[in-house]
């Protein structure tokens, strides 16, 4: 008689919870040696949205569903050798819709070949800035800024290719730089030839770390931490005949530099600050095109943040522009691992002078073990 088929989700959760006791049961992690460890840990960020004019008949819609829903499986295999990966089924029951993909989101090793330099290999983040670099996990606000990063239309998957990449640190300046799939090569009578060398795509990005250096692999939106921050960098991302639009192939470019501050105030107080600024050239027709900033402002107060972010994307194509304002509120209940994130994000796409004004509540829980 054949087997019923099998479920990922639920076979990945039922393997973590059969290997939770074998080993110590702080966050989820298996000492097998003096060098080697198991973690696997839960992310779960269950949303209630509140949008206007979201209802069939014009009022105030309401949605609740879960954000993200993941499974992080990562450890050493020996000092010097480790691994990281990760699934994802984003906004599962969002506008009822149950049937959502689950799949593999980062899946890489990592090899420590002198101190501080590792190579990775496998499915990794394209390295443009901080903002992209920084874990869902740790994030100051609700979500990311997904107006300001614009890959490769069709690249990889969630701002992550399949390739190699170096980074580490030489002082205080760190450095990530990746050679990825990219755009494939294709050629064919009916379409225009995309990448018809099959070169790879090229990213990079330097830091330079004035005070503490920010050694995470995914950085953090906030620290909770009495070391101060203070880091700048620059990043570019480069692959040639990359995108095809109406008027032609055209190479796909973008650059990136961004400032990033977390300064300890005192009495369980710090100030938080991140503005980046982004530039993308895919052909002079496409929407992809364009410059734009980011910025974000908080301040913690014991377990409490009020905070506000603001982004804008000026298209190289008329009436494709994106502004959003989003002030917000935190409660740090156990800073990462427990927490509350409200914001009401007001927006204006498009056309902006003449666009009607977008008002959409947020209320995240954030539950990670």
């Amino acid at each position: 008689m054949p087997l019923p088929p099998t479920r990922p989700l639920p076979l990945l959760l039922t393997l973590a919870v059969a290997l939770l006791p074998l080993g110590s049961a702080v966050a989820g992690k298996i000492t097998i040696n003096d060098e080697a460890n198991l973690n696997i840990n839960l992310l779960l960020q269950p949303q209630a949205q509140f949008i206007k004019d979201g209802a069939p008949v014009g009022h105030v819609g309401t949605d609740f569903f879960l954000r993200r829903v993941r499974l992080l499986v990562f450890g050493n295999v020996t000092k010097r050798l480790s691994f990281f990966m990760e699934t994802d089924q984003p906004n599962f029951g969002k506008d009822g819709n149950y049937n959502v993909d689950f799949f593999v989101q980062d899946a890489f090793a990592s090899y420590e070949f002198v101190d501080k330099l590792w190579v990775d290999v496998g499915f990794l983040i394209a390295p443009l800035s901080r903002h992209n670099l920084q874990g869902a996990i740790a994030l100051n606000t609700v979500d990311f800024h997904s107006n300001l990063i614009r890959f490769t239309p069709g690249v990889g998957k969630i701002w992550r290719d399949m390739g190699v990449q170096l980074r580490g640190f030489v002082g205080p300046l760190g450095f990530r730089a990746a050679i990825l799939n990219g755009a494939e090569g294709t050629v064919r009578e009916d379409a225009p030839a995309i990448n018809p060398d099959d070169i790879p795509r090229g990213v990079a990005m330097v830091r330079w770390n004035f005070l503490t250096r920010e050694e995470d692999l995914f950085f953090q939106g906030i620290y909770f931490t009495e070391k101060p921050h203070l880091s700048v960098g620059a990043g570019a991302d480069y692959q040639p005949s990359a995108v095809a639009t109406a008027s032609g192939v055209h190479d796909s470019v973008a650059f990136s530099a961004d400032v990033f501050l977390d300064w300890p105030m005192g009495n369980d107080q710090e100030l938080v600050f991140q503005t980046g600024v982004y530039t993308y050239r895919q052909g002079m027709d496409s929407p992809q095109s364009g410059t734009g900033f980011l910025s974000e402002l908080g301040y913690r107060i014991g377990h409490v943040e009020p905070l506000v972010s603001v982004e804008y994307f000026n298209s190289r194509v008329v009436a494709q522009d994106a502004f959003v304002v989003r002030p917000g509120f935190n409660l740090w209940f156990q800073k990462h691992t427990f927490n509350l994130k409200t914001e009401v994000a007001i927006s204006r796409l498009g056309d902006i002078s003449e666009a009607d004004t977008g008002i959409t509540g947020t209320a995240q829980l954030q539950f990670f073990y």
